[in-house]
């Protein structure tokens, strides 16, 4: 299965699902008062939020728009 086929809908879902979880993980560390909540921040959540980041990158570069050809192909279908 090819990156176009999947669609931007579904990377975008990917996208903004990492970087809401990696934002609530650092809610949940700046509220817990141990040591470890370092790790959580720092490394946890900020790795959820840059894959994110990068997920939302690779979708704008890889995921290319349908061409105009089968466009009209769909609207001649319907």
């Amino acid at each position: 299965m090819k990156l176009n086929e999947i669609g931007i809908r579904r990377f975008l879902q990917v996208s903004s699902s990492l970087v809401i979880a990696g934002l609530l993980l650092e809610i949940v560390s700046l509220l817990w008062f141990h040591p470890l909540s370092f790790v959580l921040f720092a490394f946890v959540a900020a790795t959820l939020i840059g894959l994110g980041i990068l997920v939302y990158l690779v979708s704008l570069v890889f995921v290319a728009t349908p061409s105009a050809e089968s466009h009209n192909i769909r609207q001649q279908s319907r």
